[in-house]
């Protein structure tokens, strides 16, 4: 078996577009930006429907459904997919191409069966109205969704078992983006007439089938609805359907379009055909389902928003920013400080960003890391720095809702990924040292980008869900912000409404995302002392501690600056407390230049 079938021990190449490195290239820009469209829509629609009571019906059931299924089948392949775009070999364990796949096929067939059951929803709902209460009951919702997830990851294991028993006699070369079914079956070397006869019945069921049910419940839907005799009834019934319609025809015309289409003549056309059915599709959902709602917003939708209006005023108003109001020659002196430090952070991290791209010697997994680092040291004094600058030249600072936002969810999720990206970094120095002979092993550049993109992916859920909690509360027109910026807790203390929930959440988040790196961190420099005291000769120890002396140099301001504010007792004048707040923001990202110069002073011998 194992002669036959060697590639369960082996990595398999995805040839992708083999020799177009530039177009590759242009494919990551915008495969990352639809990602991330994909990503916050669907985050964002499923948080919507969880928060707002008025969405708990089976419809926006369904609908959160087919939102996890797109931010789940598009996270199967396309962190992976991008990361192979920045690499001259495009690679994938055995493990991941099997995971892919049986994720890709449970997915999809899922998706199938819930459009099919949202049909089946709205056949009822214009059909028989009266009786949709007792049809479409929270049971009965679950168990349709059940049935749909159960059926679809069954038929996935099932192919799965049959491909995976195949011999492939070696060949591991994969002409596609990602492990597709149809593109793994080509590498087999044996008979796949029994896969293909498994893989028809399978389609035939799970994919023509809802197909036809869904035809068949808009035959009734359309005769239904023509037998109202009001044209304004007609459209309103119509509109009930027709996002889920529009889904629908994007759905199985993309995979019509894709699968029965006549082969181009170059293969690339395919895949790239493939490839944004794929990527795009899933992030089409939520704008859909959003114009559905505009066409819906009736009169009593209307009521509502302007109740929601009345009650939340700051959504549509600026904001006052207080500062140090009254201390405006202090003001003066801190805007030249801020102006000369933020200088100094734009100008020395953007230098180091592109010596360590420039140099092929800082092309190793610390400075990767240390890029990334100077890449939120420069946006995160970005989002708030110069339109500070601005208002302390101003008799009146202010900043509008969506900049305050802005600022809210930058420094959020900067600040998070900052923490991750320092474990990862101590887990660099921690294999660098405790096992200096596998370093290469396992610091590789696909472990880089997992652990980065694990860091970042991570920092920007987390504050896209406390923005989310934050700009639900209800503010009553409350609107000065006693800060220098959007800072959480500051806004917070605007709320009008219970903030226990957003204080339990930040609680949470911060005790998972700040404390577990920090212990991560302490753990692994408990082993690498451990293992620079083994060290016989004093100069190898000096050596093996100056390639981590840096980075801990690092970690102490960082979590030293932040426990010091957050724990620190209140000083009796608040403005105190917020000029502190305005270093640690403005002077840390400074440093990390400073301090990897001079741990690259020491270590130049």
């Amino acid at each position: 078996m194992e002669e036959t079938n060697q590639t369960a021990v082996m990595d398999y190449v995805l040839l992708g577009l083999h020799g177009h490195h530039d177009l590759e290239v242009v494919l990551f820009v915008l495969c990352l930006g639809i990602y991330c469209m994909n990503l916050l829509g669907n985050s964002l629609l499923m948080v919507l429907i969880m928060l707002d009571p008025h969405l708990h019906n089976p419809m926006y059931f369904f609908l959160s459904n087919l939102s996890l299924i797109d931010i789940c089948g598009t996270s199967s392949f396309i962190p992976l997919m991008l990361t192979n775009f920045l690499q001259t070999r495009s690679t994938i364990s055995f493990p991941a191409c099997a995971l892919q796949m049986y994720l890709t096929l449970a997915l999809g067939a899922t998706e199938c069966l819930l459009l099919a059951a949202m049909a089946y929803d709205r056949y009822v709902a214009i059909c028989h109205p009266l009786r949709y209460t007792e049809l479409m009951t929270g049971q009965m919702c679950m168990q349709m969704a059940a049935l749909s997830w159960g059926t679809g990851f069954v038929n996935s294991l099932l192919q799965s078992i049959l491909i995976w028993r195949l011999p492939f006699c070696g060949h591991n070369v994969i002409n596609h983006f990602f492990c597709e079914i149809l593109a793994v079956l080509k590498l087999a070397c044996g008979d796949i007439s029994l896969n293909a006869l498994v893989l028809m019945v399978a389609t035939t069921i799970l994919t023509v089938t809802p197909l036809l049910l869904i035809c068949l419940s808009y035959i009734f839907i359309l005769a239904a609805i023509f037998r109202v005799p009001s044209a304004s009834g007609r459209r309103k019934a119509f509109s009930t359907c027709s996002a889920h319609l529009t889904v629908v025809v994007i759905f199985y015309g993309t995979i019509s379009f894709m699968y029965l289409k006549p082969k181009a003549k170059n293969p690339n056309v395919d895949k790239i055909i493939t490839l944004f059915y794929a990527a795009v599709t899933p992030s089409l959902n939520p704008i859909i389902y959003s114009l559905r709602n505009a066409e819906l917003c009736g009169p009593n939708e209307r009521a509502k928003r302007m109740r929601w209006e009345e009650t939340n005023q700051t959504a549509m108003m600026d904001y006052v920013l207080l500062g140090l109001h009254g201390h405006q020659d202090l003001e003066m002196v801190l805007f030249v400080l801020c102006l000369g430090i933020y200088c100094m952070n734009l100008l020395g991290n953007s230098l180091l960003m592109v010596l360590i791209m420039l140099d092929p010697h800082l092309h190793n997994p610390m400075y990767f890391f240390l890029s990334y680092l100077s890449l939120i040291d420069n946006c995160g004094t970005f989002s708030f720095i110069p339109l500070m600058l601005t208002n302390f030249l101003q008799t009146r600072s202010t900043i509008s809702f969506p900049a305050c936002a802005l600022q809210i969810f930058l420094t959020l999720a900067l600040g998070t990924t900052e923490c991750l990206l320092l474990a990862a970094m101590i887990y660099d120095r921690y294999v660098a040292i405790c096992h200096p002979l596998r370093y290469t092993e396992l610091m590789t550049g696909q472990m880089c980008m997992q652990m980065a993109a694990l860091s970042w992916g991570t920092g920007f859920v987390n504050s896209l869900l406390q923005s989310i909690l934050i700009w639900c509360l209800p503010f009553c027109g409350h609107n000065v912000i006693n800060h220098f910026f959007c800072e959480i807790l500051a806004v917070l203390k605007l709320a009008c409404g219970d903030i226990s929930l957003n204080a339990l959440v930040l609680m949470v988040a911060t005790t998972i995302l700040t404390v577990t790196p920090l212990l991560l961190i302490c753990l692994s420099y408990i082993f690498i002392l451990a293992a620079i005291f083994r060290v016989p000769s004093a100069s190898g120890r000096c050596k093996a501690f100056s390639t981590s002396s840096a980075h801990l140099t690092v970690v102490v301001i960082f979590y030293g600056t932040i426990y010091f504010m957050y724990l620190k007792p209140k000083a009796k004048n608040p403005n105190v407390d917020k000029i502190i707040t305005l270093f640690y923001a403005v002077m840390t990202p400074s440093l990390n230049l400073i301090i990897y110069s001079l741990r690259n002073a020491e270590a130049a011998a």
